[in-house]
C-alpha cells in the first residue's frame, strides 16, 4: 500500500513544494488506499515510458547527464512519468515489464518485423540499462524474457493476475494493449503532455474504437497491417475496409468463410495475401502464455526513501534529493 509518506514524496516530486492542505488530501487518500480490498496492479511499458521521457528532452540543447558523462534525461523523465501515474491511479503494487533486445519470435515469423525502425540515439543506449536499477530502487520486479517483446510480459501477467480481487491497469503508450481489455483489465493509455491518460474499460472500448470486441484488435491489423511495426497486412486495404470487413464478417476468418460475398477489387486483393493477412495476425497478436512469472503480492508499493536516495545521488538528480531531507 501507498504509506503516507510515499504520498508525500510522490507529490513533492511532481510539484516541487507542498502546503499543509495537500498534506492533509494525501492522508485523507491513503485512508481510501489501505482500506480498499480490492489490489490494483499496475503494469508499466518500460520502453514506453523511457523512449517517450527521452524524446520529450531531446533535441532542445544539451541532454542531461553526470558530471562523469552519463546521461540520464530519460530516466528522470521516466522517474515522473511513473510517479505521475502511482500518484493517479494509486495502485497497490506495481510491476515493470520491458523488451529484452531486439530478436523476438516475431522476427522467426517475419524477419521484417521492426525492420524499418532505426537505431536509438547513441545518448538514450546506456539508459536501457539504467532503467531497471531506478525500478529496483523503487523496490519495483523489474521484468523481461529474452525473445519476447514488453507487450506479451504485460498480456501475461495481465492475464495471469487479473480477477474480481484484482484490477489490472496497464500504463503504455501503445493501443495494441487493447486486445488485452477485460472486465479487469483496463488500459492506461499515455497522450501528449506530461500527466495526460486515457483510462480505457472494456466498457468504453466499443464506443472509442468502433469494433464489437478487443480481440478484434488483431484482425484489424491481420488487415490493414500496421506501417510502426512493419507488419504488411493487405495492400490497399486500409482502416475504413477493415473496420467494414469486420463489421460484416466479425473476423478474417469470417472475412474467408463468406468471401464469396466480396466482389471485385478487393476480393481479388483478399484471397492474393490471403496468408500475407494470417502471419500479420499472428504478428499482432500479444502472446499471453510466456514461460513467466513474479511474486509481486509480496511488493507492495512503499518506497525505501534511503534505496531511492542512493539512486538519485548515484544519477546526480541533486533536486530530487533535496525532497527526501
Amino acid at each position: 500500500m501507498l504509506a503516507v509518506s510515499t504520498l508525500y514524496f510522490i507529490k513533492s516530486i511532481r510539484h516541487s513544494k507542498m502546503d499543509r492542505r495537500s498534506f492533509q488530501r494525501i492522508r485523507q487518500k491513503e485512508k481510501g488506499i489501505m482500506n480498499s480490498e480490492q489490489n490494483r496492479l499496475l503494469i508499466v511499458d518500460s520502453m514506453a515510458l523511457l523512449f517517450r521521457g527521452f524524446y520529450a528532452t531531446y533535441g532542445f540543447g544539451s541532454v542531461m547527464q553526470t558530471t562523469s558523462g552519463l546521461y540520464t534525461n530519460a530516466i528522470y523523465q521516466y522517474i515522473k512519468y511513473l510517479l505521475d501515474a502511482v500518484e493517479k491511479f494509486e495502485p497497490t503494487h506495481i510491476i515493470c515489464a520491458t523488451d529484452m533486445g531486439k530478436a523476438t519470435f516475431r522476427n522467426e515469423l517475419y524477419p521484417a518485423y521492426k525492420a524499418n525502425r532505426g537505431e536509438p540515439p547513441l545518448e538514450l543506449l546506456p539508459q536501457f540499462n539504467l532503467v531497471q536499477e531506478v525500478a529496483e530502487s523503487f523496490d519495483i520486479p523489474f521484468v523481461g524474457l529474452s525473445g519476447y517483446e514488453a507487450d506479451d510480459v504485460m498480456g501475461t501477467f495481465s492475464k495471469k493476475y487479473a480477477c474480481k480481487d484484482t484490477h489490472v491497469y496497464i500504463l503504455t503508450g501503445d493501443g495494441d494493449t487493447l486486445q488485452l481489455l477485460d472486465d479487469h483489465i483496463s488500459v492506461i493509455m499515455m497522450k501528449k503532455g506530461f500527466g495526460n491518460y486515457d483510462l480505457i474499460s472494456l466498457q468504453d472500448f466499443q464506443k472509442k474504437k468502433g469494433l464489437e470486441h478487443p480481440s478484434q484488435i488483431i484482425e484489424l491489423k491481420g488487415l490493414m497491417g500496421d506501417p510502426s511495426d512493419n507488419i504488411p497486412g493487405c495492400p490497399n486495404v486500409g482502416p475504413k475496409t477493415a473496420e467494414k470487413l469486420l463489421q460484416a464478417y466479425g473476423s478474417i476468418d469470417g472475412v474467408f468463410d463468406s468471401i464469396h460475398e466480396i466482389s471485385g477489387k478487393l476480393q481479388q486483393r483478399l484471397i492474393e495475401n490471403k496468408e500475407q493477412i494470417y502471419l500479420s495476425r499472428k504478428l499482432a497478436a500479444i502472446d499471453t502464455l510466456v514461460p513467466l512469472d513474479c511474486v509481486w503480492e509480496s511488493s507492495p508499493c512503499t518506497f525505501n526513501h534511503e534505496k531511492i536516495r542512493r539512486m538519485f545521488e548515484r544519477f546526480e538528480f541533486n533536486s530530487l534529493v533535496k525532497l527526501l531531507a
